[in-house]
């Protein structure tokens, strides 16, 4: 018993070896998008394209947000997609406040689409950009903000850049599981290698998916991603698949979300994430594997409570422990997040764990998601499904 304690703290310890070199190795090698006015001549065209249902309480203040940036070289395309609320009103009335703005209203979805991906799709069809900027509806963004990301972009050659923004939040429940969810999406997507044309790594993010449309277009377009839950990452990996070139950059200080206020919003936002795994696996398998994760995480902390009790060995356990909290503060800083939340490395561990394990087992048990005002049949939407996150377009396991 003692032996297999030991092993699987040594195991735990190669753990935290491996993912604080990974994480550091990100937080290096990934660009910080910085707003800036352009010097130049503001083209190339920017189409904005902003898909919004029922966001009347955040859509105006993001949106304005948007229009402070002075650049003529932007377009605003605003999709209202069969809102229930004053979402709709709103978008006319901004729209008679700048000339940059075009608002569409979606009555009906077509059968065989998503809601949001419709919506982008309309969006779309009616911009006139070279650069599409797909983003969320509650986003605020600084002025200078899309014309940097652009100059980014055409410096690495890259035909895709996501941004990743801040995250604010009212929820201490859902702040305390940032931490640890940061970590787990640098290491599940390999950010670091993301712009890597031999890695079939790929990224994307709702809130800030700038994309070249003439290549977006070649690589299948919206009709590629009408039934992915996931579009926002779809798009980085169609692009990637196309042979294009993507690239990922912290945006914290010029992008800033509120997301989830609640705590059980937060919850059934990221199960219907959860619904479309592979069916293949069992749901009690992948919830084993989130606790081995979250004990392997809390390895350091248990090296420390059994060094105190050691003669001459406290200072290896309180090392570890400020090794492992210091990189989780580093990681959300970067992210833009509150590091209060990541001091509590323990405390947050547990809490993504529990939440993590009851999303593997709960999600989808009755083979539907509810999502934007729809339900869908998960099966349908994994037969309808497009894009693969498993394989690349040759069939072959990535």
């Amino acid at each position: 018993m003692l032996s297999a304690f030991a092993i699987l703290l040594a195991i735990g310890l190669l753990y935290w070896i491996v993912q604080s070199v990974l994480l550091v190795r990100t937080l290096f090698v990934l660009p910080v998008l910085r707003p800036h006015p352009s010097d130049g001549p503001v083209s190339p065209l920017v189409s904005v394209i902003v898909p919004a249902r029922d966001e009347q309480g955040t859509l105006e203040a993001a949106v304005r947000s948007r229009l402070r940036d002075p650049d003529a070289g932007l377009e605003f395309v605003l999709v209202d997609d069969r809102s229930d609320d004053a979402t709709g009103m709103i978008m006319d009335h901004l729209g008679g406040t700048d000339p940059r703005i075009h608002v569409e209203h979606v009555e009906d979805l077509p059968e065989g689409w998503l809601g949001k991906v419709n919506a982008m799709r309309v969006g779309a069809e009616h911009a006139n950009g070279s650069w599409l900027l797909l983003s969320d509806a509650d986003v605020h963004v600084a002025p200078g903000t899309v014309r940097a990301a652009v100059e980014l972009a055409e410096q690495h050659g890259a035909d895709h850049l996501a941004g990743i923004p801040s995250i604010r939040s009212r929820s201490v429940g859902m702040n305390l599981c940032l931490a640890p969810l940061q970590r787990a999406l640098i290491l599940l997507t390999r950010l670091w290698s993301v712009e890597d044309p031999d890695s079939s790594a790929a990224m994307g993010v709702g809130a800030f998916n700038l994309v070249r449309r003439e290549v977006f277009e070649e690589a299948g377009g919206f009709e590629s991603l009408r039934l992915e839950v996931l579009d926002d990452v779809g798009v980085g990996v169609m692009i990637k698949q196309h042979g294009g070139r993507t690239m990922t950059a912290f945006a914290a200080d010029c992008l800033r979300i509120a997301w989830y206020d609640r705590f059980g919003d937060f919850i059934r936002g990221i199960e219907r994430g959860a619904a479309k795994l592979p069916p293949r696996c069992p749901r009690w398998l992948l919830a084993l594997v989130v606790l081995l994760l979250a004990v392997l995480d809390l390895t350091p902390f248990v090296a420390l409570a059994i060094a105190w009790f050691i003669p001459g060995f406290a200072w290896i356990g309180i090392l570890l422990s400020v090794w492992v909290t210091g990189l989780s503060v580093a990681v959300a800083v970067r992210f833009g997040t509150n590091p209060l939340f990541a001091i509590l490395v323990p405390l947050n561990t547990v809490l993504a764990g529990l939440v993590g394990m009851r999303i593997m087992l709960r999600s989808a048990r009755d083979g539907r998601i509810a999502w934007r005002g729809n339900e869908y049949e998960v099966d349908a939407l994994q037969a309808g499904q497009r894009i693969s996150f498993e394989r690349n377009e040759t069939g072959e396991s990535p």
